[in-house]
């Protein structure tokens, strides 16, 4: 059976509408499920509404527009309203039923060809079921509830294999974040996501980020609230320690590469989850994360058995590992079963080096612009797969005072006192780069001293002598003492 496809771009011609390049990558798409993630004033409302528009010409169709009220559904229903009813005068033509009443929440066309558009408001959940749906438009779908969306609006898609768009403004990390990064991975071909700051919009800031007004706007708003309605990301918020961290550049699909090292970084837990992250290290001193283990409540043999257990790419190899200095035993036993380990005291003691390190990936310098302002670049990748370790990236952030002012331990070398949170992959992570770029211990050891694996009654004296994680940091920092695999 052939489906009719209404000809977009002649149809824009037809009514007059020119989108904006950002605007165009959104009308191009061809993914059944799309998340437009904008910021204040990029047009959203006005590019969702108008890419329904050609679908109403289409016979025996329903769409709906459901917003989280009537008031935020109107704002799509008021451009296809003033499009086709009022500009295309189609409002003349007594075969076109229509109803525009936002007190009452009555608001639909309903065309001859049997092809329906009306506004739902999910505050009134009981108005939501029932029908089989072949498009739908969540409008400021950041504001929905999920099960708005999964238990009402995914169910009516099904029979008819229907798709829904997403516009919105963020807000935090919700359920929608979860939507929005299936669009991100290639894994799922029927989504499309972006991130459509207000600049992109080259009619409202024709300077783009220099605009003037984006400037006053940047000056004159807290650095969470512009990011989030302005600069639309997800996770701005105060206290943010990685507020280099964006997961639309720096989350992707990744391929083990063969012809790179491997290293595996270690936070060792038992009750908090033991975090064993891979990642790969690129000639140009890039980092890409590709895969971990993250578990509680398995000892450290047991994390040793499911890891040479478990499936490996073709050409798959593990170089080295770098862990948690405060437990020697471990790293014995990651040596003995696994593959070499190495874990240094100062790659734990020195906290705001290791994090600054880390940020310095994130956002890697790369040049100068046309007027010497810096060019940045990500040189830090993480694989979708790697969920536990995305989570941490978005959420991580400092405690806050009695007063709710986040402390600030800008220098300290240690993190702040009551830092209890999920961490434990950036933990990881910051003592494998910590070993890798600052402490010099990717060299094989086998290559500098001859060494020979350490006997419990070692193992037991180097407890002795750190009684506590930071007792042990302070030992290996003042004595220069150096914990590998086969050294105590």
């Amino acid at each position: 059976m052939t489906q009719r496809v209404i000809d977009k771009r002649a149809f824009f011609e037809k009514i007059g509408y020119t989108p904006h390049e950002k605007q165009g990558l959104y009308h191009a798409s061809k993914a059944r499920f799309r998340y437009p993630n904008c910021g204040r004033r990029f047009g959203k409302s006005t590019m969702a509404g108008r890419d329904m528009e050609p679908k109403l010409f289409l016979p025996e169709k329903t769409y709906w527009i459901v917003g989280p009220t009537y008031d935020l559904g109107e704002k799509e229903f008021r451009v296809i309203w003033q499009d086709l009813i009022v500009k295309q005068r189609m409002g003349r033509d007594k075969t076109i039923k229509k109803a525009y009443n936002k007190k009452q929440g009555n608001m639909f066309i309903q065309f001859p060809w049997t092809t329906r558009l009306e506004v739902r408001s999910a505050d009134h959940p009981e108005n939501l079921v029932g029908e089989a749906l072949d498009w739908v438009i969540m409008s400021e779908a950041a504001k929905h509830r999920q099960d708005t969306w999964e238990k009402y609006i995914r169910p009516a898609l099904a029979d008819r294999r229907g798709g829904a768009d997403f516009p919105t403004t963020p807000e935090g990390y919700n359920w929608l974040y979860d939507e929005w990064m299936h669009g991100q991975d290639k894994e799922f071909p029927d989504y499309e996501s972006w991130r459509f700051p207000a600049w992109d919009n080259s009619a409202v800031y024709p300077g783009s980020i220099n605009d003037p007004e984006i400037k006053l706007l940047r000056r004159t708003m807290s650095q969470e609230a512009f990011m989030q309605e302005i600069g639309a990301e997800f996770g701005s918020f105060v206290g943010k320690i990685y507020g280099e961290w964006d997961p639309s550049a720096h989350v992707d699909n990744i391929q083990f590469n063969p012809a790179w090292p491997n290293y595996m970084a270690i936070d060792f837990g038992y009750v908090d989850a033991s975090a064993w992250i891979e990642f790969q290290v690129s000639p140009q001193d890039e980092i890409f994360v590709w895969r971990e283990h993250y578990q509680s409540f398995m000892t450290i043999d047991e994390h040793i058995s499911f890891i040479k257990r478990r499936e490996n790419p073709p050409g798959y190899h593990l170089d080295l590992a770098f862990a948690d200095a405060a437990d020697p035993e471990g790293i014995a036993k990651v040596a003995t079963g696994l593959v070499q380990c190495v874990g240094d005291p100062m790659a734990k003691q020195n906290w705001r080096e290791g994090v600054e390190l880390i940020k310095g990936f994130l956002e890697r310098e790369i040049g100068e612009d046309e007027y010497g302002g810096p060019i940045y670049a990500p040189a830090f990748f993480v694989d979708f797969s790697c969920e536990n370790t995305i989570w941490e990236f978005n959420n991580y952030r400092t405690p806050s005072s009695a007063k709710g002012v986040p402390i600030k331990p800008a220098n300290s070398t240690k993190a702040p006192a009551g830092m209890k949170q999920r961490d434990h992959a950036l933990d990881a992570l910051r003592y494998g780069a910590m070993h890798k770029f600052v402490l010099g211990a990717t060299y094989h050891l086998a290559d500098v001293a001859v060494m020979n694996l350490p006997t419990v009654g070692q193992i037991a004296e180097a407890r002795a002598v750190a009684s506590t994680a930071a007792e042990f940091a302070l030992t290996g920092t003042e004595s220069g003492f150096f914990t590998t695999f086969g050294e105590f």
